[in-house]
């Protein structure tokens, strides 16, 4: 009987036993918070953007990181760079990287942008040297040796453990900066190797030597690039964008496990993403822009600061003249929709040019176009905020297959910087390819209508000099007119005299592109 009793025992401890050991262990989970923001280039002043006055600003950003930072120890702060712009506005010649220490303990890093070397290289050692977050571009790197420039604690990442949880951030230079960065503002000594390789390279070891749960990448790509790194670099949970100046709500990268969001541009949005974290896995995501605009408060000791700056601006002789009126808007020159078929900015400016180079059709990327002109007078700063560039008009010969080439490539470019806005020209995108294509019978004669587009005829097409040599896609094509005339006509040059001359101006939308 003991015996029985015994071995009824034994066996009930090892029941338990087994029962203990199948309890899953209790589940880790950790909510992490990101607020990004990028391509602010100098717009320290609350200004005129989807339609109202007084958006974005300087001093709603930092009240509402501060506030962030004081409520939530789990915040991480980024900066997706282009924080400059020279020329346009007036700010950014002025003041250049004024701003840098005044977001010292909001943010974690800043990705450099293109535009940081707008005033040369050394200015932008200058800009680094003024604050002691870290300034990153993983691929920036030594041309003897392609070892990184930039680097936290000799790593071209970083590394930050927050709320137990261990997040690797990454930035990259995308693969435009050779042909955007001026070489004369960039020294001999650096350049920057392939983004693609260089995530490859950052991310494996951000995961197998660094152990990290997260990995976020924080600029500044446009978003072609970002979504083509998702799908061919495995492990990246987060890319918040920049670059494009891309208004995106958070969404899953299609065929991958990655988050992207994006926000806008000029501070008129901030991104904000909370990713769960369940033992040192990403185990859910959630996001917002979050839209800085009157209803958000202002930090008054910046913006007391913003103010005094900008009556030093507008007061000095130098830069004065750029706040003078040039003329007047009779409506909203809208720059809403620029990216994906037609916009009232956009059909303004290319109807213009085309009339005064005499050609059949005029094509502009996008990403010429950067804020809408409101209604009512019309400041020479006002003008260069919605077109900063200081882009040529040349003229091309090309064929009708051609221009149908052009068409195809810039609708598959829908939503992003490399649409292209036309004049000229009138088609319908359907099954994402353009159908029912339209153009001027007569360059010289409009009231002459529009004809279907011959694929073996001749046409003078316009554009300008970047999209003609620099911009991706199209250069190839133009590359193959069979004559090329540089007018010398800048852009801006041109309609700052139509605007000062033909006043009030006004445009409206007519319905050259359907979908």
């Amino acid at each position: 009987m003991k015996r029985l009793l015994a071995i009824g025992l034994a066996i009930l401890l090892a029941a338990a036993a087994c029962a203990q050991q199948a309890v899953p262990p209790t589940a880790q989970e950790t909510k992490l918070t990101f607020i990004h923001f990028a391509d602010y280039h100098s717009h320290a002043i609350p200004f005129y953007s989807e339609g109202k006055q007084n958006q974005g600003g300087l001093a709603r950003t930092i009240a509402y990181l501060k506030k962030a930072r004081a409520s939530n120890p789990n915040t991480i702060v980024l900066n997706g760079g282009d924080t400059m712009n020279s020329v346009t506005p007036a700010w950014s010649d002025k003041y250049q990287c004024a701003e840098w220490p005044m977001f010292s303990g909001l943010i974690d890093a800043l990705a450099v942008g293109n535009h940081e070397f707008d005033y040369g290289y050394e200015s932008f050692q200058k800009c680094r040297s003024s604050v002691q977050y870290p300034v990153l571009a993983a691929n920036l790197v030594f041309a003897a040796d392609q070892k990184p420039v930039l680097t936290v604690t000799g790593k071209p990442y970083l590394v930050k453990t927050v709320g137990g949880v261990k997040v690797g951030m990454f930035a990259l230079g995308g693969p435009d900066f050779p042909r955007l960065i001026n070489k004369n503002n960039l020294t001999e000594t650096v350049t920057f190797a392939d983004p693609l390789k260089t995530a490859q390279q950052v991310v494996a070891a951000l995961r197998n030597e660094e152990k990290v749960d997260v990995v976020v990448s924080f600029g500044h790509e446009e978003k072609d690039a970002d979504f083509a790194m998702a799908k061919q670099v495995g492990g990246i949970d987060l890319i918040l964008g920049s670059h494009s100046h891309l208004k995106a709500d958070l969404q899953k990268i299609e065929g991958t496990s990655t988050w992207f969001i994006s926000p806008f541009q000029y501070l008129t949005y901030l991104s904000q993403v909370d990713l769960t974290v369940t033992n040192g896995k990403v185990t859910a995501a959630t996001g917002k822009l979050v839209k800085m605009d009157e209803g958000q408060a202002e930090d008054q000791d910046t913006k007391a600061t913003v103010e005094r700056m900008e009556k030093d601006l507008e007061a000095d002789p130098k830069y004065a003249a750029k706040f003078q009126r040039i003329g007047e808007a009779a409506v909203e020159l809208s720059v809403d929709n620029i990216d994906k078929g037609e916009s009232v900015l956009g059909d303004f400016v290319m109807d213009s040019l085309r009339r005064l180079v005499k050609v059949h059709a005029a094509f502009s990327t996008a990403s010429s176009f950067r804020a809408t002109i409101p209604p009512g007078p019309i400041r020479l700063e006002d003008y260069l905020t919605a077109l900063p560039y200081k882009n040529v008009v040349i003229v091309h010969d090309l064929s009708g297959a051609q221009v149908q080439q052009l068409l195809e490539y810039s609708v598959s470019k829908l939503g992003s910087d490399n649409f292209s806005a036309t004049s000229g020209l009138r088609y319908k995108i359907s099954g994402g390819k353009p159908s029912e294509v339209q153009i001027l019978k007569d360059a010289l004669n409009e009231s002459a209508g529009y004809a279907p587009l011959d694929v073996t005829k001749t046409y003078r097409i316009a554009t300008t000099d970047f999209q003609a040599k620099i911009a991706a896609g199209y250069k190839d094509i133009f590359g193959k007119a069979t004559k090329v005339n540089d007018t010398g006509i800048i852009v801006n040059d041109a309609m700052i005299d139509l605007i000062k001359t033909s006043s009030p101006v006004s445009a409206k939308l007519d319905g050259r592109v359907t979908q």
